[in-house]
């Protein structure tokens, strides 16, 4: 093994390398609990699981509530 790889986890740019990565790694970790219990939250429920990750639009959202049944003046 060369000295340069035994030394290598001691480089800054490295260490930025790998904190980047693991706040990455936890960043998705997250969001895949979140994913998760949104879904299961929706199937206990019975209802079809809103896809407001891709429609970011807020009429969307408008209807969507409509749908449910409820609207600005029924809160």
């Amino acid at each position: 093994m060369s000295e340069k790889n035994l030394f290598a986890n001691e480089d800054p740019l490295w260490q930025t390398h790998m904190r980047m990565l693991m706040q990455r790694k936890r960043s998705m970790e997250i969001a895949q609990t979140i994913d998760e219990a949104i879904s299961e939250y929706y199937s206990l429920q019975g209802l079809p699981v809103p896809n407001w990750k891709r429609q970011k639009d807020p009429q969307w959202w408008i209807d969507y509530l409509r749908e449910l049944g409820l609207d600005e003046n029924n809160q």
